[in-house]
């Protein structure tokens, strides 16, 4: 975790099987806008990772440097469509290899997709706790949409890119009180 202000870094977690997922363009917005604060921030898409090493069945240097970087970034953005009830296996795998506290110091963004509005308390009922198990601090504000509300993934509503841009927000300022308060 970076204790310098002018060294923020975001790290973005696509947990999609699909590469063009809702969920992924949702947190590519909330990645420029924190770019646009001056935070350094990256995009991790698990479907570039192997997937047996992701299950921890074999060690992969891919893998491991994934979770090096997510872990040690100031701000991590969580992003997965909700299956089930709960976020995706590829995610909940991923974070599966942190080690114990591996967010302690760190603040998480939540972003959430689904067919229906039914599930958008995955968020606060999986992500959170999720998050929490690793010492991370969830921010207050989190992203849920619906297919209905996004209908053409060419096009993010103004109303979304809202959002993103105060989800962006919440968590620079969050990260800047952290680093200050470590410091």
């Amino acid at each position: 975790m970076s204790t310098n202000l002018e060294l923020i870094k975001a790290v973005g977690v696509s947990g999609s099987p699909s590469p063009s997922s809702r969920s992924k363009i949702l947190l590519e917005h909330t990645l420029v806008q924190l770019a646009t604060k001056g935070v350094d921030v990256q995009l991790l898409d698990l479907t570039e990772l192997p997937a047996d090493a992701l299950l921890g069945r074999r060690k992969d240097p891919l893998v491991y440097e994934a979770v090096q970087q997510a872990s040690q970034a100031t701000i991590l953005v969580l992003a997965t469509p909700i299956y089930r009830a709960t976020y995706t296996g590829q995610l909940k795998a991923f974070l599966d290899l942190f080690p114990p506290n591996a967010l302690h110091g760190s603040v998480a963004g939540l972003i959430a997709t689904g067919a229906s509005p039914y599930h958008a308390l995955a968020i606060d009922h999986g992500l959170r706790p999720l998050v929490a198990s690793l010492g991370g601090l969830s921010a207050a504000q989190a992203i849920y949409v619906t297919d209905s509300e996004f209908p053409d993934k060419e096009h993010l509503p103004p109303q979304l890119s809202k959002v993103t841009v105060d989800l962006a927000e919440e968590l620079y300022r969050l990260a800047q009180a952290l680093a200050v308060a470590v410091a």
